[in-house]
């Protein structure tokens, strides 16, 4: 999008987030517009407010709707359903030995030293923790370590603490969906649609 179109889209959908302060990035712009147009697209709802719980996690108001936003690089990612969800999409970089030491637990670094492409495999257990964390409301503040995915590396769709995690590759970028119950309805949008 270009400044002008941030802009005029930002003007638009401020009046759906009065206590999200981040609407400066065009990212995050992005971001929220395609919220807007998913609640519109799948759920016919055009008037609604975002608030946020105590831990800081964003949420429709007065709804039995949820989602959670993510975005990395020309990507933002919109999950939107009647129960609780997280995601996370992050471009797949070169594996940081000395991030994964520090962030991931002692099974998901042995998984990562022993793995053929260990970037894609890093990525995607990023992915899978801050999705993870998002469905809860901590962020990564409620710890990296704290979950795991050592033993689901290698799949698409984990079963894991009552949840279920979907998790593709899209043009380089890893994503990872959380949810409750794994039904995940696919809504592909260009930029032209959502400004």
């Amino acid at each position: 999008m270009s400044d002008a179109e941030t802009e005029a889209v930002r003007q638009r959908i401020k009046v759906y987030f009065p206590e999200v302060k981040s609407l400066k990035r065009k990212e995050s712009v992005a971001a929220r517009a395609l919220l807007c147009y998913m609640l519109d697209r799948c759920y016919g709802v055009t008037d609604f407010t975002v608030g946020c719980d105590d831990n800081g996690k964003p949420h429709i108001t007065d709804s039995n709707l949820y989602f959670n936003l993510s975005h990395s690089g020309k990507y933002a990612l919109c999950v939107c359903g009647t129960e609780n969800v997280g995601c996370d999409i992050e471009q797949i970089k070169a594996f940081n030995e000395k991030v994964a030491k520090r962030f991931f637990c002692e099974n998901e670094f042995a998984a990562l030293k022993e793995c053929d492409n260990a970037s894609a495999v890093f990525t995607k257990l990023w992915t899978l923790k801050e999705s993870a964390l998002k469905f809860s409301g901590k962020g990564i503040s409620g710890g990296l370590d704290s979950h795991d995915f050592s033993a689901y590396y290698k799949e698409d769709e984990i079963k894991m603490n009552n949840l279920v995690f979907n998790t593709f590759e899209v043009d380089g970028f890893a994503v990872s969906i959380c949810s409750e119950n794994g039904e995940i309805i696919q809504l592909e949008a260009d930029i032209s649609d959502i400004i």
